[in-house]
């Protein structure tokens, strides 16, 4: 089959505002000085749709925007980027996703989210099949796109597997009710990508070895789990299993930072490269990210960030 476009990123669609560094609230009506506020295309699909097509893939974003200023902004970015945003909704009378990040001198950051258009957007049979034409699907967001978490959801990654696609999964902020969620769906994911803190919850260990097996025992094909600091472990249904590191750099801020590791290994697979090289790559995207300010931060392109991946220094080595 002739795909339409290398990778489909559906899912959550936000705008953040991020400030750096924020040590401090200031009471009142006081002022704070800060070096720098960002703003940058988010969210567990955009934050991963960004990183794929600067890795050079004919992305397709797949989700929606509000009626908005913001709206205008989200969509105006993508296009810089290359982004096919066709098949993006725009909802009227509904403001875009937004957060407001103040990031911590260390990287860490409270969110301030305002859910919108992406918590209520559900994809129509139209955008589905185009979306399914795709190389790679990703859904990103399971537990905040609310009208498509459950049986819409199913249905998209049914479809995708039946046309072929290769499928990627990724949720947000697990709660004690997303297991219920993501388990449906993963008789029809490839690979799934939570990270070590959304996984224990679900599964009730920190280990990612039994996160691995017991997802892959509800149906993944392979699980790629991120670590944080300590970089990454996959594991795929036929026993494969290895830790990537992570390399050992300056932490700005973490936003983005596992949205753009999974852009990373969808460029990797696109490639049809060894599952151990698209981790790497994965790895490296997602350290460059974590060196500047708002998903995508620093991002420039695939060569950049093959150099990156050579040639960083690794945490620990």
């Amino acid at each position: 089959m002739a795909h339409t476009h290398d990778v489909s990123v559906c899912g959550s669609y936000i705008l953040d505002i991020c400030g750096f560094p924020v040590t401090e609230t200031p009471a009142g009506g006081g002022r704070a000085l800060i070096e720098e506020i960002r703003l940058s295309v988010a969210g567990t699909a955009g934050g991963t749709v960004v990183p794929c097509a600067r890795l050079g893939l004919q992305a397709l974003a797949v989700g929606a925007v509000g009626s908005d200023e913001k709206a205008d902004w989200v969509l105006d970015a993508m296009r810089r980027d290359g982004i096919d945003v066709s098949r993006m909704e725009r909802m009227a009378g509904v403001p875009t996703s937004a957060t407001i990040l103040p990031i911590r001198p260390d990287g860490s950051r409270p969110a301030l989210h305002a859910r919108g258009a992406s918590a209520r957007w559900r994809i129509s049979p139209e955008v589905q099949e185009a979306a399914c034409q795709a190389q790679v699907l990703h859904l990103g967001g399971v537990g905040s796109i609310l009208a498509m978490d459950g049986e819409p959801s199913r249905a998209l990654l049914e479809m995708a597997k039946a046309k072929g696609c290769v499928t990627t999964l990724d949720l947000i902020s697990a709660r004690d009710e997303t297991l219920s969620l993501v388990e449906p769906l993963l008789p029809f994911t490839d690979f799934f990508m939570p990270s070590i803190d959304e996984a224990a919850v679900m599964v009730g260990s920190p280990d990612p070895r039994a996160c691995a097996e017991f997802f892959i025992g509800k149906g993944a094909g392979a699980c790629a789990i991120s670590l944080g600091a300590d970089g990454s472990y996959i594991q795929t249904r036929e026993g494969r299993s290895f830790t990537v590191p992570a390399f050992d750099i300056t932490v700005r801020d973490t936003s983005g930072c596992g949205d753009s590791y999974t852009g990373g290994f969808i460029a990797g697979l696109v490639r049809g490269w060894d599952l151990l090289d698209c981790a790497r790559l994965a790895t490296a995207t997602s350290a460059i990210v974590a060196t500047g300010v708002g998903s995508g931060a620093n991002l420039v392109s695939f060569e950049e960030t093959v150099h990156a991946m050579n040639t960083l220094p690794v945490k620990g080595a």
